[in-house]
This record gives C-alpha cells, structure tokens and sequence, in this order.
C-alpha cells in the first residue's frame, strides 16, 4: 500500500491535532449550554472530514456484497428446509457439487489426499476470503448479518423506492473509489492451511508445486513486511489509536448534546444512563491510559519489541516452509519424500541442534535455506535491531497528538457527569 493512500485512508485521525485548540474550549465550558455550542467547533469538521473520505462502492465492494447475500441466503433457505422437512434436502447438491469437484481435480492432477474434508476446506476459504480475512468481520459482522439477513430483505423490499432514490446518480457522490489493498499474507496463509489438511501427504509433483507456490507468496508478502519495519515512523503507523480518540471525542460530546438538549427525568435514567455511557466511553478511557506517561511509554516500547520479535519468528517460519516445499517438490514422487523430512532438512540451518537429514538432496537445497538464514538472522536483525529504539521514540512522538486527545475524553466525561449529577438532585426517583 502506497503512502499516499494510506494518508488519504486516516484523515479522519490526522485531523484531531488540527482541532485540538477547539477541544481545549469545549473542556473549559462551564455550563452543559456552552459545551453544547462549543462542541460544534470541533465536532463540525471532525464529521465533516469523514463525510467528504467516504466513498462510493467499487466493483470489488459489490461482488462482496453479493457475496454476503448469497451465503447469508444459503444459510437461511438451509436451515428453514430442514426444519420445515425435517431432513437435509440440499444434501444431495451439496455431494453431487462435492464429487463434481473431487473429479475435476483428479482429472486435472489434483487428487485430495484426504476428501472428506474439502468441503470443511471450501467453506472456511469461502468465508475468510469474503470478510476480507478480517476476525472482526468474519465473527462480529458477518456473523449478525446472517442473523438478521431477513429482516433487512424485508426492510429493503417495504422501503425499495426511498432506498432507490438514495442511490439515484443526482445523490450519489462524485469522488473516485478508493484502491483496496489486497491481504496476500493472509489470503497465502489460508491457502496453506487447506493445502495442508487436503494434501499434505501427496507424493504428486502438481499439489506439492502449488503448495510451494503459496509458500513463496507468503514469504514475499512477510518479507515486504518486515522491510516496511525498517522504515521511519509516520502518521498512519498510530491511526489507530488517533482514530479511537476521535471516536472517543465524538461519542462523548454526542452524548452530552443530547443530554444538554434533553435531559432524563427521573434518578433512575440518569443512573442507567451514566451506567451504559460510562461502560461504552471507559474503553477508550482505559486506552487512553494505557498510552499515557512514562509508564504508557514502556507499555508502547515494550509492545513494538514483542511485535518485532513475533514477526521475525513468522518471516523465519515461512522461510522454513519454504524450502521444505521446494525440496518435496524437486524430489522426485517415486522417493516419496515426507513433509517432516523435508521441514527436518529445511529447519537444519536456521536452529542449531537439529540434525540434517540423511536423504540425499540436491545442492541447492543446502545453499539455499543456508543463505536465507544469514540474511535473516544478520543482514536483517542487525540494521532493524538498531533502528528500533528509534522508532519506539518516534512512535511516541507521534502519538501526542492522540494523548492529549484521550485526555481530552476524560474531560468531557466529567463534565457530562457532573452535569447529569447536577440534574438528578431535582428530580423524583421514578
């Protein structure tokens, strides 16, 4: 992803050190009627910024969309027929769709080791691949919009005319889609891991070059990675925590508008309320904490060291992977070469104490993972080893702006409670 598009992605999250001043005046109010005015200031080109960032739907979007539509339908006329039959009717698609699949890869070379669970393999791969490989999409997002998949059918065909005209060219907006970068390291991962359960034990040159052909694409992928780590600190590398203290600033004069506007009427709301506020706005409180002072300092040091140190045994893993495929591929499938003598030889020259193996292989197969280890484990580890406390410094330089901000929301949230404490004292308890 280029740096360019990355800026263009967080400008929500830049802005928040530009109206930084204007916070500062809501934080000052005195009365719930001027941080209700004072909180426009910054909450108006806050809203207005993310406004003008969205986008109109690309193509990619689309085949998403009907993507979730599909398999949220399947689902839903799955589950309705076998509880209205009391039998699996689409069983029998679902084996003729199955053996049809088996056949073309058989035909094709590709026999699955073990069959039984390329159907296991399909669904998974489906799923990651439509939520973007994305946990929070595929558990949280996905995962309601089957649940209420039918209700936003109904509510789409009941309100179709309003939903048409709201899509009409005269209100559509003009900005061109953004590129979407696509999660090679991800999608490389899933790949392998179905390659494993179907065709781990196949001795067949074609499974074991395909295999190997993912191996590369996720170490290229890690690799790229592992040079962005070497790269200076910018503004996108703490979106996330500018992006949650803008939300938290948001979420927080939101609520503090509509409770100046109209507040609760008895002691029982304004208990609730401040209960249910309190749980939603503490998240970002306890983030803001967890980055705060010297101590947020060491946490922030302490979880780049971690990171860097986790991402150097994934980008030697897949290097080892690597070379394991690439010496089952080039032996010849009359040897009949395990995986686990290929992962013993390959993995021979990156942890000392492990043995070689006492097959006979080729000569690049010793040169090659030899090389690979020098250059990760030398000409990598030392350049980036200096460079990291550089960077945990100018991570935290760049942070700032996002400190100041979550200082900001435990302002705004002790005025907003002494406000509702205020209101309570006049109010019945019902």
């Amino acid at each position: 992803m280029s740096k360019r598009h990355k800026n263009q992605q967080h400008q929500p999250a830049a802005t928040i050190s530009k109206e930084l001043p204007s916070a500062v005046k809501v934080a000052q109010a005195t009365s719930a009627v001027k941080v209700a005015q004072a909180a426009a200031a910054i909450q108006q080109p806050l809203v207005a910024n993310a406004a003008t960032s969205a986008k109109p739907k690309n193509w990619v979007a689309r085949l998403k969309a009907w993507a979730w539509r599909f398999s949220a339908a399947y689902f839903w006329l799955h589950s309705v027929l076998t509880v209205a039959t009391g039998r699996d009717l689409l069983s029998g698609i679902e084996t003729v769709s199955g053996t049809a699949a088996i056949s073309l890869l058989s035909f094709l070379g590709f026999t699955p080791v073990h069959v039984g669970h390329l159907s296991l393999v399909f669904w998974s791969i489906w799923l990651l691949v439509i939520t973007e490989f994305s946990p929070i999409q595929l558990i949280l997002g996905f995962l309601l919009y089957v649940l209420v998949f039918p209700v936003t059918v109904l509510g789409a065909w009941l309100f179709r005319k309003t939903l048409k005209a709201s899509t009409s060219p005269e209100t559509s907006t003009s900005v061109s889609a953004p590129r979407t970068h696509f999660p090679l390291a991800s999608f490389s991962s899933a790949m392998l891991v179905g390659w494993f359960v179907l065709y781990s034990g196949s001795s067949s040159r074609g499974p074991n070059m395909v295999g190997f052909l993912l191996s590369v694409a996720l170490f290229l992928a890690l690799l790229y990675q592992a040079l962005d780590r070497t790269s200076p600190i910018e503004e996108q590398d703490t979106a996330f925590f500018s992006t949650a203290a803008v939300r938290g600033i948001l979420m927080t004069l939101d609520v503090f508008k509509k409770a100046a506007a109209e507040p609760p009427k008895t002691k029982l709301a304004v208990a609730t309320t401040l209960k249910i506020h309190g749980f939603i706005i503490g998240g970002f409180r306890r983030l803001g904490i967890l980055v705060h002072g010297p101590k947020g300092r060491e946490r922030i040091a302490m979880i780049m060291l971690a990171e860097y140190i986790v991402f150097l045994v994934l980008v030697a893993a897949s290097a080892i992977l690597l070379w394991a495929l690439a010496i089952k591929a080039a032996v010849p499938s009359e040897q009949a070469l395990p995986l686990t003598t290929a992962l013993q030889a390959s993995a021979s020259h990156f942890l000392p104490g492990i043995q070689d193996s006492a097959t006979a292989l080729p000569w690049w197969a010793e040169f090659g993972p030899a090389l690979t280890s020098w250059v990760l484990f030398v000409v990598y580890i030392g350049p980036v080893g200096a460079a990291l406390p550089v960077r945990q410094e100018a991570f935290v330089k760049r942070l700032l702006p996002a400190q100041n901000a979550f200082a900001l929301i435990g302002k705004f949230w002790r005025l907003y409670r002494n406000f509702l404490k205020a209101v309570e004292k006049n109010l019945p308890d019902k």
